[in-house]
């Protein structure tokens, strides 16, 4: 399992090859724990061959996918292990746990560091390129209902945009760069399994020295808001005896099919400008999904991202499975019961499907896109 994010890319060309400019995305999925996660990484060059080393805690074969698959895999000397990729281009994606990286205060609060403080040899840090600097470099935090985005910051100049379950910061003709966020894990509702001030692990004993610009107190702070982007409705308790009225009043939920059941949605998500958003119709019909699926009868929901034709899109297929996974959390259903899976790569995608597979689904009995 990876336990960093930072993966060291270096340039695997002769010195006579024309250097190209190189874009690279992170999409970083976090679990409701605020310590698991499902990372994806794409990088884009024009360059005829790239070389990716992995330390010696990211073993390749601990990833959900590699493209291209044709790479070589060559062990080094320190653990560690060498991808050396016949393209420009390649993507990885795979799930972990951040431990060392964060650090984690009182009240739930968790400290989120990019860097672990250890500069190279040869200058580098964080999330670096050689020769050239990144000529674009995205990186994104997608996440549950129950985390709360605090504060956060960067060591180089880049713009930050906060939008309902998303982070974004990205950068251009950047290197070595550094992250900071800050953010609080609510309990999630429901969740008994631990209470809010239990610790879910110990926080590490010392912290790495923050790169040059991150300062604490510089960190750009970001109230909480709801998942549409409006503060939370209040509502006001119900009295015991409605309670009671209410109890006596519902009827025991009926047994359903309990075999799996798949559905296809069609332009509920879209990426607008390389960001994942929920459609204008694709609200009303989640809307009236979730509601069929709020039940204590739910055990699994995998919500699979729309299909696409060049495996540099399987980012953005993931993102937009990761925002359809999060409305439907934010409207009922269970996170905890949810799973996000790319689409299928296809000659024919069209980029506007999504399929959803319910477990039971029987509860898919009374539910119509239409």
């Amino acid at each position: 399992m990876w336990s960093r994010l930072t993966a060291m890319l270096v340039l695997a060309a002769c010195a006579t090859q024309a250097l190209a400019a190189v874009e690279r995305e992170d999409i970083i999925v976090m679990g409701a724990n605020g310590l698991n996660f499902t990372s994806y990484k794409t990088l884009r060059s024009d360059l005829a061959e790239r070389v990716l080393y992995l330390g010696p805690d990211e073993a390749p074969d601990d990833a959900v996918f590699i493209v291209p698959a044709d790479y070589e895999s060559t062990p080094l000397d320190d653990g560690g292990t060498r991808l050396h990729f016949k393209s420009g281009s390649f993507a990885l994606m795979n799930t972990g746990a951040f431990d060392a990286e964060v650090e984690r205060n009182d009240n739930n609060v968790y400290v989120f560091n990019s860097w672990d403080g250890v500069t190279r040899s040869d200058g580098h840090l964080g999330k670096w390129n050689a020769p050239d600097d990144f000529a674009s470099f995205s990186y994104t935090w997608v996440l549950p209902r129950n985390i709360d985005i605090l504060a956060y910051e960067s060591n180089r100049s880049g713009t930050w945009e906060k939008r309902e379950n998303t982070l974004n910061w990205t950068g251009k003709q950047v290197n070595d760069i550094a992250f900071t966020i800050r953010y609080r894990v609510n309990p999630v509702q429901g969740d008994t399994s631990r209470s809010a001030t239990q610790p879910a692990r110990q926080p590490r004993s010392s912290s790495p020295q923050a790169p040059s610009g991150l300062s604490t107190s510089q960190l750009e702070t970001s109230p909480p808001r709801s998942f549409d982007n409006a503060p939370a409705e209040q509502t006001q308790p119900q009295s015991q005896p409605e309670l009671e009225s209410q109890s006596q009043a519902e009827p025991a939920a009926p047994i359903v099919d309990g075999e799996p059941r798949s559905i296809e949605l069609m332009k509920v998500v879209e990426l607008d400008k390389g960001r994942p958003q929920v459609t204008g119709e694709g609200q009303r019909v989640l809307r009236r999904l979730a509601g069929a699926l709020a039940s204590d009868q739910v055990q699994r929901v995998v919500v699979h991202g729309p299909s696409f034709s060049d495996s540099r899109d399987t980012g953005g297929s993931v993102a937009q499975a990761a925002r359809v996974s999060d409305f439907l959390a934010a409207h009922g259903v269970p996170d905890s019961k949810i799973e996000i899976r790319a689409g299928e790569r296809a000659d024919d995608a069209d980029g506007s499907r999504v399929e959803i597979s319910v477990t039971p689904g029987g509860l898919l009995d009374e539910f119509s896109p239409d």
